[in-house]
């Protein structure tokens, strides 16, 4: 089964770090040419946008109960970064800390559980270029942080 997966966040307020929002969207192709869509929202409070970003991929990769073809794009540069750059790989190498700075990892608990949730699919991860996509586009409209 091909799939594709959308991840979009916001944050009200970024500074002081209120609310923050993300949206996931999984379209999937199926045999008979069709194409159905689920989509959910997480709104989580006093958290960064990244947190919610990797709460919303992590709910989204709840609902595969079998293994599959998934392309994901992700709004944020850096839950991006830490994919195409193979950071995870690094990391659980280095038994979870980063070799450079204070080797601590922000959101450890969410990195692993997503790292053991996608080893049972192959995937692929969008590239910044790939990101000007009507769904996300339709995702940034549909987040509304009030």
């Amino acid at each position: 089964m091909k799939v594709e997966l959308f991840i979009q966040g916001k944050t009200k307020n970024p500074a002081i770090q209120k609310k923050a929002q993300a949206r996931w969207c999984i379209r999937c192709a199926l045999k008979n040419g069709t194409v159905e869509s689920r989509d959910g929202v997480v709104i989580l409070q006093n958290v960064t946008t990244k947190r919610a970003v990797l709460y919303a991929l992590d709910q989204a990769l709840q609902k595969f109960n079998k293994a599959a073809v998934i392309k994901i794009y992700i709004s944020d540069d850096y839950v991006r970064a830490v994919f195409l750059n193979s950071w995870i790989g690094r990391w659980k190498n280095n038994d979870w800390h980063k070799i450079r700075l204070n080797g601590d990892i922000r959101h450890l608990d969410l990195w692993q559980q997503i790292a053991g949730k996608l080893s049972n699919h192959a995937v692929t991860f969008a590239k910044g270029d790939e990101l000007e996509n009507e769904v996300l586009q339709d995702m940034e409209r549909r987040l509304n942080i009030g």
